[in-house]
């Protein structure tokens, strides 16, 4: 008898090793200490996007910081510098500068080899060229289809040919821009689209996009255009108010001048509601989900299974770069109750897909969506 007691509190032992051991395998990211870092100022779909990555790290018991840097670039680089020194496992850093990101990056991974780093809409160039640092994952917005998401839009209004001016700084300002810039000189180049003016605000904001766009109206019959595509919502908000004070096209006289914008905020949206005859679209993600599938990379890279990284955007696994696919927000589709942070309750299936997440065994995909 005492040898079967014996034998049953051995196995005991045994299984309860076993599963201990299985418990440490199935989550390698326990106990681990993570950091975002944002160079710009904090918003509504950046705190989204911290929220999520908080969650997740919640999950899966990873210790979890954040740091806004208030557009200072120095700041931001000081930031990632600190946090390296100060032993955290993984950076999930974001926006950083086209030039300087990558000599910066490059002597922070030679300086801590075993730091794991993702970066979110950051460019790396040097000498002219694009380049690549071993074992980062570079995640983006797709951004040619947040354009051709809404030019999709218009040609469903006004057909093939639709007349279109275009809002942006470029060629060569930002590479968000000229990424964005892509989709537009595809469908111009297919004749799905035809640009018929072209405005450059002098400054990223809203009262600079209102002034060029307040002028250039000046010199632009309502009869000769049908839409208008701002790059950015900052200088969509500035495009905006400059048609809602023209009587020419803000429907006082004649149909009201639709216009549509890339990115979004709480401004977009109310002016959505207000005006969804004039802003009528803004092409964008999901803030949260974008979050969500960034520190699902880092986790991986810290877990060292680069293999499961997955690419929404072209379905392919074990990739360096990461797009997120657009969605057209529609005006005509928002309620009264909507925010930016529930868009997902009207928008299509390709605004919060979970399919776009890259996954383990470990870190399932519905893990923080039970």
């Amino acid at each position: 008898m005492k040898k079967i007691v014996a034998l049953a509190l051995a196995l005991m032992m045994v299984l309860a090793l076993c599963t201990t051991s299985v418990a440490e395998t199935t989550n390698p990211v326990a106990g681990k200490k993570v950091a975002y870092i944002m160079q710009l100022t904090s918003a509504t779909i950046f705190q989204m996007w911290k929220d999520s990555c908080a969650d997740l790290s919640a999950a899966l018991g990873v210790q979890f910081d954040f740091f806004f840097c208030d557009n200072d670039f120095n700041r931001w680089q000081d930031t990632i510098s600190q946090c390296a020194a100060a032993g955290y496992d993984g950076l999930l850093v974001s926006h950083g500068n086209k030039d300087g990101s990558y000599v910066f990056l490059k002597e922070i991974t030679e300086q801590y080899p075993d730091l794991k780093i993702v970066c979110f809409d950051t460019q790396f160039y040097a000498d002219g060229e694009a380049k690549k640092l071993s074992g980062v994952t570079q995640l983006f917005q797709q951004d040619k289809s947040l354009v051709t998401v809404l030019l999709d839009n218009l040609i469903e209004k006004f057909g093939e040919g639709v007349r279109l001016v275009k809002v942006w700084r470029g060629p060569n300002y930002n590479s968000p821009f000229d990424r964005r810039e892509v989709g537009w000189q595809e469908y111009e180049a297919a004749g799905k689209i035809v640009t018929v003016g072209e405005i450059q605000p002098l400054q990223d904001t809203v009262d600079s996009a209102n002034a060029v766009t307040a002028a250039f109206l000046q010199g632009l019959k309502r009869e000769d255009v049908d839409g208008l595509v701002a790059y950015y919502d900052a200088y969509g908000q500035g495009v905006y108010n400059a048609i809602v004070e023209n009587d020419n096209f803000n429907g006082n006289v004649g149909a009201a001048l639709p216009m549509t914008s890339v990115d979004i905020d709480p401004v977009d949206v109310t002016n959505m509601q207000t005006r969804p005859d004039i802003w009528t679209a803004a092409g964008t993600t999901d803030w949260t989900l974008n979050g969500e599938i960034a520190m699902r990379l880092l986790f991986l890279q810290m877990a060292g299974e680069y293999d499961k990284i997955y690419d929404p955007a072209s379905g392919q696994y074990g990739v360096d770069v990461v797009e997120v696919p657009g969605t057209a927000i529609l005006a005509s589709q928002l309620k009264s109750e909507s925010t930016v942070e529930n868009l997902g309750e009207i928008a299509s299936e390709t605004y919060g897909n979970l399919d776009y997440l890259s996954v383990a065994d470990w870190m399932p995909k519905d893990l923080i969506h039970k």
